[in-house]
Parts: C-alpha cells; structure tokens; sequence
C-alpha cells in the first residue's frame, strides 16, 4: 500500500511538472522530468524495501576506485 501510494504522488509530480513546461523544447523537457522522477521512484522503492540499487555511488566504487588505485600504484604511490 505504501508504495502504491508513493507511485501514485510521483506521477501527480511528473503531471503537475508537465502542465508547468511550457515553450520550446517542451517535449524533451517532460522527457527529462520523467527520467529524473522515476529514478527517484527507483531509489525511493528500494530504499523501503532494502534491495540493492544501482546509483551514482555503486559506479564510483565498481570503476573510478579500483582506476584511481591502479593509478596510484603506477606512480610508485
């Protein structure tokens, strides 16, 4: 029921967001508003239900550690 309701309040956010676009570009802007929503949504459902989420931070540790590390030991660090 939870996450019913909180689907529900993104999608009255995306419609609200789209009657406030207005202008040029105003389709690849709902795009975008409609990307960012349901990334939001995903982090928000899975951080109520404690799965394992793909973010900003998982790609930080998965590639520019491990290359920021190798780069560190190449210069002799």
């Amino acid at each position: 029921m939870r996450i019913a309701i909180i689907l529900i309040l993104y999608v009255l956010a995306y419609l609200w967001g789209c009657t406030r676009l207005r202008g040029e570009g105003r389709r690849l802007h709902r795009l975008w508003l409609g990307c960012i929503l349901a990334y939001a949504a995903y982090l928000h459902i899975c951080g109520i239900t404690d799965t394992p989420h793909l973010s900003l931070g998982s790609l930080y540790t998965a590639v520019f550690q491990p290359a920021g590390r190798a780069i560190i030991y190449w210069l002799g660090g």
